[in-house]
């Protein structure tokens, strides 16, 4: 699972997580988690980016650039409030800059009335702090914050090559946006836009590592808050040319963003180092984690479908087989039975539903 962009955590070098489990047709090619090289595990990584403290103890905020460099090509989707910059195989230097979150502490504003001016002073919930232990995990604040608002979410075409996976995510990340902003702000939990990155070949190096399409459909880093998404080397027999199959996948990746604004990701680091990342407690571990943001990714399906735009009750049944096909009985990210059972969990649209780290060891197998 992804690490956060802060302080580099004690410890030998991280290994890679287990991406995304691919089709059985295309075995490996699957959606998940890269973890940075800050945690247990050997792992030909580059070097981390240099981590940055947010003030209040969180992570700096990135914002989506434009980038393309040394074969990568960044997909500009958010705001320029803050960045953090990472040139893939290379030496990472992040750059600190200001930047606003999406849950406000206290205001101050002047009121005119024909009497006089008044100050008010209006205090709305403070941000909490990022959990840690338990309450990062079954525990976690997010998990009570109820289900997504439905909305129209309609990007244009599918990802079948660079041009167009660009515009595809770009239009995609607002929409998962809109989902997840209003959990966060009932939960007092700060917020951050990930960055977002389509591959422009079938290789794509990232402050976690190096990772191939033979090896992931996708995948988060989180040394750098960093969504990728690659279109050289999939075939569309893979989501079938369905768009709403491609976003189901963008949501999987989106939610180890959530896991890592959270808090989950650092606790699930903290327990696997303890455990061994490849012994059965530690693979219980990243399933829970994966199959957690299965459950997500259906949550966020469900949210877009019959609300006037492109994705009616149809597509979920096809998006359902190809999240059935995805699974692949993967030691890392679950059974294809599980695979699906989270996700289809997921379109209940109550995240309290999505809490893996209280189901039992056979659920997530």
């Amino acid at each position: 699972m992804p690490a956060q962009g802060y302080a580099p955590r004690p410890g030998p070098p991280p290994r890679p997580y287990p991406p995304y489990p691919g089709p059985p047709a295309h075995a490996g090619r699957t959606p998940g988690y890269v973890a940075p090289p800050n945690i247990a595990g050997p792992g030909p990584y580059p070097p981390a980016a240099t981590p940055q403290r947010r003030s209040s103890g969180a992570q700096i905020a990135l914002a989506a650039i434009l980038v393309v460099a040394l074969g990568v090509i960044g997909v500009a989707i958010a705001s320029p409030e803050s960045i953090r910059s990472a040139l893939p195989g290379a030496d990472t230097v992040a750059t600190t800059t200001t930047r606003t979150t999406s849950v406000a502490a206290s205001t101050t504003r002047t009121t005119t009335s024909s009497a006089a001016s008044t100050t008010r002073t209006t205090t709305s919930p403070s941000v909490q702090p990022v959990p840690t232990g338990e309450q990062a995990l079954s525990g976690n604040p997010i998990l009570q914050a109820g289900g997504m608002a439905k909305q129209v979410c309609g990007p244009p075409g599918y990802p079948n090559d660079g041009p167009a996976g660009e515009a595809f995510y770009a239009a995609a990340l607002p929409c998962v946006e809109r989902a997840w902003q209003p959990l966060f702000e009932r939960a007092r939990m700060e917020y951050d836009t990930p960055k977002v990155m389509v591959p422009a070949g079938t290789v794509a190096t990232s402050p976690c590592g190096t990772v191939s399409t033979e090896e992931a459909a996708a995948f988060y880093c989180s040394s750098n808050e960093t969504i990728y998404m690659p279109i050289a080397g999939l075939p569309e027999s893979w989501t079938e040319g369905r768009p709403l199959n491609y976003l189901s996948v963008f949501a999987h990746e989106f939610g180890h963003h959530v896991q890592g604004l959270t808090g989950t990701l650092d606790e699930g680091h903290r327990r696997e180092r303890r455990t061994g990342g490849d012994t059965p407690a530690g693979l219980e571990l990243n399933r829970r984690m994966e199959l957690q943001v299965q459950c997500f990714a259906g949550m966020f399906v469900e949210s877009i479908v019959d609300t006037g735009g492109p994705f009616t009750r149809p597509d979920i049944d096809s998006v359902r087989r190809f999240e059935y096909g995805s699974g692949n009985d993967s030691p890392t990210h679950g059974t294809a039975a599980n695979v699906e059972g989270w996700w289809v969990r997921g379109i209940r649209n109550q995240i309290a539903d999505c809490n893996t780290w209280s189901a039992s060891s056979s659920e997530v197998a």
